[in-house]
């Protein structure tokens, strides 16, 4: 049983860290202005607008979730493609983490 364990953990820790790189690596994208071309300024136009409904969410509620719900419900409104693919990985990247931090927790309770 122990050895079992031991070896959930081990996977729930390993997924835990390739999701979370993942959304290192989203996050980066927009750190770095690799969202939109630099040439392309409709992408550049929604991706403004989409900091903007995200800065919204943050200043306006303190609690984490509402935080998500905000940002899931005004700021998925997405016209570009480039930006809405780029919100579509923000949103699979943080639901993976949040899945996987759920399972850690899940089989450290079940020890």
């Amino acid at each position: 049983m122990r050895k079992i364990t031991s070896v959930l953990i081990l996977i729930s820790i390993t997924l835990f860290t390739v999701n979370a790189q993942k959304c290192s690596d989203v996050q980066a994208q927009l750190s770095s202005g690799k969202v939109c071309q630099s040439t392309d300024t409709a992408c550049q136009t929604a991706l403004t607008t989409f900091i903007a409904c995200t800065l919204n969410c943050t200043q306006s509620n303190n609690a984490e979730s509402a935080v998500g719900a905000c940002f899931i419900k005004n700021c998925s409104n997405i016209s570009n493609p480039t930006v809405q693919n780029y919100y579509n990985q923000l949103i699979n990247c943080t639901y993976s983490v949040l899945l996987f931090s759920s399972l850690f927790f899940l089989v450290a309770f079940l020890l």
